[in-house]
């Protein structure tokens, strides 16, 4: 039931949820947003679980009632989680659509109904309109929990009808310790995972159980074997056109951002890839940091197109991000 709980860092957030329950002042819809990987997804099921349950403890899910163990075993009628059936892709209107349904028959169990929608940017434009009648209309006893890490790329008015919960990254402390009662391999490693996804813990195990810092270092090899002439763009993209697009397009780009502190004179003590300070320092010192600004900004832009769904050519895009790489120390 571990997965139906709220995370050690998220408590003033949830006694704040359950006041509210307490009291019978429960919003409707709540939009729960932050950066990826600090459990916003995990806080909706938990809090779910606990509208559900029928005996809670200590304000949260029982986990052996009816009800919760309908919940562990993924066939409890009064709850729908929708999200895309891919990675990276967009949830579609059939999916939404039934939303409307369902948020307005009687609950099975007598209780509440919850929807839980992550993440809500994925949604398309016709799915968005879809799910704002549904938010304008809701059925008795219907919560809708929106889960969200670009509530930027959402309808405004999706926005303006849910009450808004922020979620911020734990105390590094808080997030060390999670982490490392969390990982079977790279106890070592828990300082880089923060570091490289800005302390976010469930984002940094992410990282350990996908092997993305061995990822991330291959990568780095090859920008260096790129500005030895060792390999070309046209090499490197065929390797990378099929890796996850955003996440190699974000280590470029915080490399170069880390070259422009290096540039303006920042410690290396004060720079995100203090692994990588030799190939940053070599940036800094071939090109002006306004120059490599708008290379940052150009890997932005393809990342945001990415982002939003965009159908970019990865052997094309990776072309793009490693030529111009190579152009600014040429």
């Amino acid at each position: 039931m571990q997965a139906w709980q709220p995370l050690p860092w998220q408590s003033q957030l949830w006694h704040q949820l359950v006041h509210c329950q307490q009291s019978d002042n429960l919003a409707h819809a709540y939009l729960l947003r932050g950066m990826p990987g600090v459990g916003k997804a995990q806080f909706a099921k938990a809090f779910a679980a606990y509208l559900l349950c029928k005996s809670p403890v200590d304000e949260q899910a029982c986990g052996f009632c009816k009800e919760c163990e309908l919940l562990k075993a993924g066939s409890h009628p009064d709850i729908v989680i929708v999200e895309p059936d891919d990675p990276g892709r967009p949830i579609r209107i059939d999916r939404v659509r039934q939303l409307n349904e369902f948020s307005h028959k009687t609950a099975q169990q007598g209780g509440r109904r919850v929807i839980v929608i992550n993440p809500a940017e994925a949604m398309n434009l016709n799915a968005s309109n879809a799910l704002l009648k549904c938010l304008e209309e809701p059925g008795d006893n219907t919560v809708f929990l929106l889960v969200s890490a670009r509530t930027g790329d959402m309808l405004p008015t999706i926005r303006s009808r849910c009450q808004q919960l922020k979620f911020a990254t734990p105390d590094r402390a808080s997030a060390e310790q999670w982490l490392s009662g969390h990982l079977d391999n790279h106890i070592d490693q828990v300082a880089m995972l923060l570091d490289q996804t800005g302390d976010a813990p469930l984002e940094a195990k992410r990282f350990a159980d996908e092997g993305l810092l061995e990822k991330r270092l291959e990568l780095a090899h090859c920008v260096k074997g790129l500005f030895k002439g060792a390999m070309s763009p046209v090499e490197l993209a065929k390797d990378w056109q099929k890796s996850d697009l955003v996440l190699t397009l974000t280590w470029l780009i915080s490399w170069l951002e880390d070259s422009v502190r290096l540039e303006q004179g920042v410690a290396e003590s004060d720079i995100r890839n203090t692994d990588q300070e030799k190939m940053l320092s070599y940036i800094a010192t071939k090109v002006s940091g306004r120059a490599i600004l708008e290379e940052r900004d150009w890997l932005i832009k393809q990342r945001q197109a990415l982002l939003e769904g965009g159908n970019l050519n990865g052997q094309i895009l990776m072309e793009g991000a490693f030529s111009r790489y190579l152009e600014l120390v040429l």
